[in-house]
């Protein structure tokens, strides 16, 4: 798993859904919603649950990717009722989002560290 790649595909949903404030658009909500769909996702019910059970790393960013794809969802709601600045609003900085998404690179980041020390 390449944690660094994981960071910066996170990092672009939340550039998905700023160009999605921006006019109309046809997001799915429940794709940004399910925390499973994503390779990060994939990886963390599938051979990173096998591997790294009980690891508590392994924990925080399983229950950190969880949370930062429930804000995604919701912010994907608005923009699908139309409510773009209210979306807008919601993805600054210090919003439960950006929240969740500085909670989330920082347990990649943290899941790195364990992997790595693993490994050596």
């Amino acid at each position: 798993m390449d944690f660094h790649e994981q960071t910066h595909q996170h990092t672009q949903i939340r550039e998905t859904l700023s160009t999605a404030t921006r006019g109309p658009s046809s997001l799915d909500p429940s794709i940004f919603k399910s925390d499973r769909l994503c390779p990060t996702g994939c990886w963390l019910h599938g051979d990173g649950a096998r591997r790294w059970v009980g690891n508590h790393a392994f924990l925080g960013l399983l229950e950190a990717h969880r949370e930062f794809h429930a804000q995604a969802g919701a912010v994907a709601e608005q923009i699908s009722r139309g409510q773009l600045a209210e979306a807008q609003r919601a993805l600054r900085n210090g919003t439960p989002f950006a929240l969740a998404l500085a909670d989330l690179t920082a347990a990649l980041r943290r899941m790195r560290a364990a992997a790595i020390s693993v490994a050596a």
